[in-house]
């Protein structure tokens, strides 16, 4: 229930005639300008206010809100007084207790690749806590197929099931066309693998997508990645197949509801800003995910921003041809409301994916396999010339050592050859880092957004396997930037990791393995008021959104995260369990009736986690190599498919 409190003109003055208050409201309105006078105010109480701002007082206790930004802010008995003689004036209590943060705001997140797996009906080895349910982890063939049967036996006749999460080190090994059939041989059925890069389908399946064998035979990559006779697709095989079932997933309202549940997820980790690094959409998924997020109320600003690596390959190695390929985009999908194209930002690519093991390293790997290139050095700075030479922000996705130190070495060289002030170049996930190239990324202007969470689910696994103690506990640094001068965001890159800033800000703080028992790489530790300043001021600066979010200040849009507990306050170790009970968007409050999505912290959830953390990564077609379904190689699939499809 909202405490509420309305104020007009008449009892403001009859308050004063009567003797109630030793304020003049008559001198006081003539104070107030003409232009605060016409518009409603909302004065907003709490008496923990966090403004992440230099210039507000410490005893900010009160924020005046008014046509979605901050009017002022103060001690709530001297707001109260300055403002009572307004003639539109509301006095919010209803968070009195609670504690006000700046709005989250999110620097690196996927919304658009969310809505696609969100639709399905989860079946995972994991527990999971949903705004739209819970969903407990199931283990053991026998139990997954008697949970396939229960959903299958609950929908309409006809109706297709997708269902999400098969894992054949949790489900068994025996998955195919056959057994699919014999759950229904009538209702099509498909079972995308937790790991995104494979899937099965049933008869009834392949003829509702009006498959013949004779599709699934060619030559060429990909042509003994499709199996008809086990309706089985992965890798690049589900590459050539997936333009169909993107469409499939589109015309059956998966993705609708898949975006829905995107946006609810979302706003429960109380983000108020999110930022799309590497969007490719077709013109039907665009419409679609647009009407979707703003036919409720979208309490949040979400900013796009094209995938340069894409637009290049498509272009066939011309530079300038794919950055028209890209600004073409932003024509092509028009800015909607709260739905952005972030003005000349791209996002480009150096070396591969954290999950994977397969960023480029500098030592290489303690059992000699190679890392990969998304971008050889020479393609990423061809690729990134032309924009620099714009004037463009430029996000880069860097995971090793190496990935990251020659993506330092080009913006250097781009540097010398047109110098430019305030380019803001974002180096982005950072897993494996060389200290000594961080003070020369800072050197050139360039700015940090770290996922700390790489922390907790693989430096322990990663100490062991592949990577070594020394480099693996150190991953995804924290106080190395910052004491190089450098400036550092947090981001989750969700569905990668959980799309909660809190626990972005347990993890970097607390540093803490899988286990939980051990801390990995102390001296990395960043203190809360660091990590609060990356997924709010810091997170803003690199999207350039400063002026206007991060912080409370006047002026700045009146967006707000409310929290149960203050993330200063509470042990660290408890930070990600602290209660987001809502989020206020340009002044108007959106409540979280579940708070802190996705996977549960359970018992059942660390052994699932532990396990999947030693899956060999030699298995590639039998369930791949991603504990935790890699985002950044699975979004290069979906925008491949996307890129086919606008052709």
């Amino acid at each position: 229930m909202k405490k509420v409190l309305k104020v007009s003109l008449l009892s403001a003055l009859i308050a004063a005639v009567a003797g109630c208050s030793q304020y003049d409201a008559s001198s006081k309105q003539a104070s107030l300008s003409t232009s605060v006078l016409e518009s409603p105010v909302t004065i907003f109480l709490s008496d923990d206010i966090i403004t992440m701002s230099p210039e507000a007082s410490d005893n900010v206790t009160a924020i005046a809100v008014q046509n979605g930004r901050i009017l002022d802010l103060g001690d709530k008995t001297e707001l109260l007084k300055k403002y009572q003689a307004h003639p539109d004036l509301t006095v919010d209590k209803q968070f009195q207790d609670k504690v006000i943060t700046p709005g989250f705001v999110e620097p690196h997140i996927h919304l658009w690749m969310s809505g696609f797996f969100l639709g399905f009906d989860f079946i995972t080895p994991g527990d999971w806590n949903l705004p739209w349910g819970e969903v407990k982890g199931i283990q053991g063939n026998e139990a997954y197929f008697e949970r396939l049967r229960e959903i299958e036996a609950g929908m309409d006749e006809g109706e297709p099931l997708v269902t999400w999460g098969y894992h054949n080190y949790f489900h068994g090994r025996e998955m195919s066309k056959a057994l699919l059939n014999e759950v229904s041989d009538t209702r099509p059925i498909i079972v995308w693998h937790r790991s995104a890069h494979e899937l099965f389908l049933n008869d009834a399946a392949l003829s509702y997508l009006g498959w013949e064998e004779k599709d699934w035979q060619f030559e060429g990559p990909g042509g003994d990645q499709l199996d008809w006779e086990r309706g089985h697709a992965f890798e690049n095989g589900m590459k050539r197949i997936l333009p169909d079932l993107m469409k499939f997933v589109m015309e059956t309202g998966r993705f609708a509801t898949g975006m829905e549940r995107t946006r609810d997820y979302v706003h429960s980790g109380g983000i108020t800003t999110a930022v799309d690094p590497g969007v490719i959409v077709t013109p039907a998924l665009y419409d679609q995910m647009v009407s979707i997020l703003l036919e409720d109320d979208f309490p949040m600003d979400y900013w796009l921003m094209p995938a340069g690596n894409v637009t290049y390959m498509m272009a066939e190695g011309d530079p300038e041809k794919g950055k028209e390929i890209a600004e073409a985009q932003l024509h092509q999908f028009e800015s909607v409301e709260q739905i952005q194209w972030m003005p000349k930002f791209v996002k480009l690519f150096s070396d591969g994916a954290m999950f994977s093991q397969l960023m480029q390293l500098k030592g290489g790997y303690l059992d000699g396999h190679d890392g990969e290139w998304l971008q050889t050095p020479e393609d990423l700075e061809a690729s990134m010339r032309p924009y620099w030479n714009d004037d463009y922000t430029i996000i880069v996705h860097a995971n090793g050592d190496l990935g990251f130190e020659s993506a330092v070495d080009i913006v250097e060289k781009l540097s010398k050859d047109k110098p430019r002030e305030d380019h803001r170049t974002g180096f982005h996930h950072l897993g494996i880092t060389d200290k000594e190239d961080i003070p020369r990324a800072v050197a050139t202007g360039s700015n940090f957004s770290v996922n700390p969470y790489y922390t907790h689910l693989l430096a322990e696994r990663y100490s062991e396997e592949g990577v070594g103690k020394e480099r693996a506990e150190v991953m995804a640094r924290g106080r190395s930037f910052l004491d190089a001068g450098g400036k550092l965001s947090m981001h989750s890159d969700a569905p990668m990791a959980p799309a909660q800033p809190l626990a972005l800000v347990w993890a970097a703080v607390n540093r803490l393995g899988l286990s939980e028992e051990k801390v990995m790489g102390q001296e990395e530790r960043i203190t809360v008021d660091e990590a609060m300043r990356a997924i709010t001021i810091d997170a803003a600066y690199t999207a350039r959104l400063e002026g206007d979010i991060g912080s409370i200040d006047i002026g700045k849009y009146a967006n707000f995260t409310v929290l149960d507990d203050s993330p200063y306050k509470v042990d660290p170790k408890d930070i990600r369990d602290i209660n987001v009970s809502a989020t206020v968007y340009r002044g108007h409050t959106a409540e979280i009736e579940v708070a802190n999505a996705g996977l549960k912290s359970t018992e059942n959830n660390q052994t699932v986690m532990k396990l999947l953390s030693r899956i060999p990564s030699s298995n590639a077609h039998l369930g791949h190599n991603h504990a935790d379904g890699d985002v950044c190689e699975s979004a290069l699939v979906f925008q491949q498919a996307m890129n086919e499809s606008i052709r």
